[in-house]
């Protein structure tokens, strides 16, 4: 009986003593989901399904706002500050005037250019005027494989134990974009009017792809003059232009105003949507009804 009260005694010491200890923080025995910024929605869909779950993936440019203008928010800079990667086009107005701020809010995060191989165009209905390159790499299924392989890249880079599950990510995601392309091909090429009319040039890769021409409104951020819009009117005849693309969170006025001129239709788009292969078939459905 002694020895069993000693043992019991011993027991309760040793529990006591441990539930003194400093514990160790919860997150210890629960893998932290990493967390990713990205620009727009577009690199949010391709990194989301490269990544899956593994990742949580903040956009900085939300819903119906413009990425040439977008100010981020001190929440989505102090969001940005707790991301392992910051992935940009590079090229949009918003990332070329926020860059060395949004480096110098996040010393940590690694800045990842995701157009980097891509070859640069212009407008191509305005390329002799010397503009500056379109930056709307994304609206090109191939150029969305070349932003998918260096997402990727950067993704096994910062998180080698997931590198595995990336790389399968990424070929499936790849194999689903060439899905998409041949679905849009089939729809462009019987197109019989190549030529489209829309109001800020986003589309000028997604021409170049399907061998279309594009033909814009808006050049450079600019209204176009009363004399522009005459020119472009008597284009637009010529080349019986009958669509007329326009952005959600561009002003409808001056399409308005050419659709009603040339007996033409106007459509809403969103290059900038989550779901970029279901955005992509919608603008070749669109230009297919020419």
């Amino acid at each position: 009986m002694k020895t069993f009260k000693t043992w019991l005694y011993c027991l309760i010491t040793v529990c006591l003593a441990a539930s003194c200890r400093p514990g160790k923080p919860a997150t210890d025995n629960v893998n932290e989901q990493k967390t990713v910024t990205v620009s727009i929605e577009p690199l949010r869909y391709l990194t989301e399904q490269i990544a899956g779950p593994t990742i949580k993936v903040n956009t900085l440019v939300p819903k119906g706002s413009s990425p040439e203008t977008y100010e981020p928010t001190p929440s989505q800079m102090e969001q940005l500050g707790k991301s392992m990667i910051f992935f940009s086009i590079g090229d949009l107005g918003f990332e070329r005037t926020w860059l060395n701020r949004l480096q110098q809010a996040a010393p940590q995060t690694a800045f990842i250019r995701t157009s980097e191989g891509i070859l640069p165009l212009d407008n191509q209905h305005h390329a002799e005027d010397g503009h500056q390159a379109d930056p709307h790499v994304w609206t090109s299924p191939e150029n969305m494989k070349i932003i998918a392989r260096n997402i990727c890249m950067a993704l096994c880079q910062a998180d080698t134990a997931n590198s595995t599950l990336f790389r399968t990510g990424l070929q499936q995601t790849l194999t689903a974009i060439e899905q998409i392309a041949d679905s849009i091909r089939h729809l462009t090429d019987s197109i019989h009017q190549r030529a489209f009319l829309i109001y800020h040039p986003a589309l000028t890769y997604f021409a170049r792809e399907y061998r279309l021409e594009q033909v814009a409104i808006e050049t450079d951020g600019k209204e176009p003059s009363p004399a522009q819009l005459a020119r472009l009117i008597d284009e637009c005849r010529k080349r019986q232009i009958r669509i007329i693309l326009v952005q959600q969170e561009f002003d409808r006025k001056n399409a308005e105003m050419i659709a009603k001129e040339i007996h033409a239709t106007i459509h809403t788009i969103n290059p900038l949507a989550y779901d970029w292969d279901a955005e992509m078939l919608n603008i070749a459905q669109i230009l297919h009804r020419q």
